[in-house]
């Protein structure tokens, strides 16, 4: 049994033969844009209904409403958009989370976010002693503190950042029963900073969806304005501080043109118009829209040559799984869960964090090693290793360990 920061009072066991339910509390969702969270979410979703486990969801959402999610139902909680981010929102009401765990009555309560949920959470469970668990989706440090400072304001007042992040993540993490890293860096990170009962559990993707396509059944690399012979890289996510296109651009153009790739940037976000303008008179650039189909986002990774993840926060790094499982080769940030992902694989090229031109040789490396093996044994990486039909058995595992059955 895990050792764990509350007890199970004995009204809260479990009784015998009755399924396990499990509450998960995200505000990292969105109707109008995809995110990985949101990605996971589904996912759950769909392999919980096989597994004798009742599944409920709270999100935010323009108006309180309940909804099917397959066999989950998903709550939304009416709330405010996010100033800095607008296709997200909040959720900034506990009498309503409070109305909605009275209601469900979970055993035990998974945490996706790391500032406000967590606190509405313990406020409107109070001394109930439901175990909850906390999934370390968003990497603080890199992707909130760190990116917004960098090269905008002086040393120390980044290192307060940090540290104030920090500060944050012990505080938040360190009172949940169990916390849930995708990788191993993350989770040794976390346990550096004084965070206790740390998982490893790590994530997937939907392998029949994402999958190589025939050349036939593949989009036409002319349309997006591409050369001939050219090899195409692509980026998906979202256009924000934290992901660093800024030094895959940078990098990007120190590529000799004779052996540069297109690079292709599919997404949308708060620096959009930013990107537009900079990329606009680039040679071999193309800024795509946000494909919100999942089919479709399989169809353009199964279309190019080569993915490239850039940013250092990644806690996992979802779309470096659906491209390979597309087979795509990858070239990566040697920061956050990226390497981790790729290690064994034998198809990535990593290059140095904050550094263009360590990132050029990068796409350069890659844009000559392609070839249809390549593809082969990137997809062969991501059968081994990224199914989410596995994925989920160890989730359920520790909410059994979490949640004791009553006996008789």
């Amino acid at each position: 049994m895990i050792e764990t920061a509350t007890s199970a009072r004995p009204d809260r066991l479990r009784q015998s033969g009755r399924p396990l339910r499990v509450l998960d509390i995200t505000d990292a969702w969105s109707d109008e844009v995809s995110g990985g969270v949101r990605t996971y979410l589904q996912a759950k979703a769909r392999a919980l209904a096989g597994m004798d486990v009742e599944h409920v969801v709270i999100v935010p959402g323009e108006r309180d409403d309940v909804e099917s999610l397959g066999a989950t139902r998903l709550h939304r909680v009416a709330g405010p958009r996010v100033p800095v981010s607008p296709d997200y929102r909040m959720i900034l009401r506990p009498g309503a989370v409070r109305d909605i765990l009275r209601s469900e009555r979970p055993d035990v309560v998974e945490v996706g976010s790391p500032f406000i949920v967590p606190w509405l959470v313990r406020r409107a469970m109070g001394t109930d002693g439901v175990p909850t668990v906390g999934f370390y989706h968003t990497d603080v440090v890199r992707t909130v503190a760190e990116p917004y400072a960098t090269g905008r304001l002086l040393e120390p007042v980044r290192m307060a950042a940090r540290a104030a992040a920090r500060r944050l993540v012990r505080r938040v993490y360190r009172r949940f029963d169990v916390t849930v890293a995708a990788s191993d860096v993350v989770a040794r990170e976390l346990r550096d900073l004084g965070v206790r009962r740390v998982r490893t559990i790590g994530l997937g993707t939907d392998l029949d969806t994402f999958r190589p396509l025939p050349a036939a059944e593949r989009l036409d690399p002319a349309t997006w304005g591409v050369e001939p012979g050219v090899p195409v890289a692509v980026f998906a996510g979202r256009f924000c501080a934290e992901k660093r296109l800024d030094v895959l651009l940078e990098g990007h153009a120190r590529v000799p043109l004779a052996r540069r790739p297109h690079l292709l940037l599919a997404g949308g976000g708060p620096l959009l118009e930013e990107f537009r303008g900079r990329t606009a008179s680039r040679p071999r650039v193309t800024l795509l829209a946000y494909v919100r189909d999942r089919k479709e986002m399989a169809r353009l990774y199964a279309s190019c040559d080569m993915y490239v993840a850039p940013g250092p926060g990644e806690t996992f790094g979802l779309s470096i799984a659906e491209a390979m499982a597309c087979g795509l080769p990858v070239v990566a940030v040697d920061r956050g869960a990226a390497p981790e992902r790729v290690a064994g694989s034998g198809v990535a090229e990593l290059y140095r964090h904050e550094n263009p031109q360590s990132c050029a040789r990068a796409l350069e490396s890659m844009a000559a090693r392609l070839d249809p093996a390549l593809r082969d044994r990137a997809r062969r990486h991501a059968e081994e290793t990224f199914d989410w039909r596995r994925t989920f058995r160890e989730p359920v595992a520790l909410y059994r360990e979490l949640v004791p059955v009553a006996s008789g």
